[in-house]
């Protein structure tokens, strides 16, 4: 699948980066990866939850990045995302989405709307991106692997029901920058962060 030509261009800076990711980062990072290989020698899919508090920042991030990391490398991860709770998907994160090059559409109003997020002219993945419980009959309720991306979630969390493994990858929450002249940094760094990552992880198994 071709890229769009400015998140082409963002995913090959973020492969070029990945020697700023710290060691202790890339032991738990090919972990995720040994879980991802596991459930695709199990299932013939991998099947992967993002999961934070609200559901509105990180885990969207990395079900978006992770996907994206699967099309790139060719493989069977089908990505997911939830919350510990249910709020909306975080307008300032769509507007870091959109500066980084992926094309994001709403496809439905109100407190909640849904979203499509697409990496290519061609992409037709039609998964609906919005805020949700982790447990939420839209996710998968058995056979997966949890991703804990926020420490709050983390902590509250020490057994994710359905798991087949439950991954600890926490990330700064950038809603500190809201409303702030760091807000768009913040969101953008945030961006490159967890999609340095999820390519790095997802690079291993090549």
């Amino acid at each position: 699948m071709k890229l769009y030509p400015s998140l082409q261009t963002l995913v090959q800076e973020l492969e070029n980066d990945f020697h700023l990711i710290t060691e202790e980062r890339k032991t738990a990072l090919k972990l995720f990866a040994e879980e991802i290989r596991t459930g695709i020698q199990q299932f013939e899919k991998a099947k992967v939850i993002v999961i934070c508090t609200h559901n509105s920042r990180r885990s969207h991030l990395g079900q978006i990045w992770l996907r994206l990391a699967a099309e790139k490398y060719s493989l069977p991860i089908e990505t997911f995302s939830g919350g510990t709770e249910a709020t909306a998907f975080h307008p300032n994160m769509i507007s870091a989405l959109q500066a980084a090059g992926f094309n994001v559409k709403e496809i439905s109003l109100g407190e909640n709307p849904h979203y499509h997020v697409k990496i290519s002219a061609e992409d037709e993945n039609n998964e609906q991106l919005f805020s949700k419980v982790y447990s939420a009959k839209y996710n998968p309720q058995e056979n997966f692997i949890a991703v804990m991306v926020c420490t709050e979630a983390d902590g509250g969390c020490p057994f994710v029901a359905g798991s087949t493994a439950r991954i600890s990858l926490p990330y700064q929450d950038p809603k500190y920058a809201d409303g702030t002249s760091a807000e768009k940094e913040a969101y953008l760094k945030t961006v490159n962060e967890i999609g340095r990552e999820m390519l790095f992880a997802v690079s291993q198994l090549k």
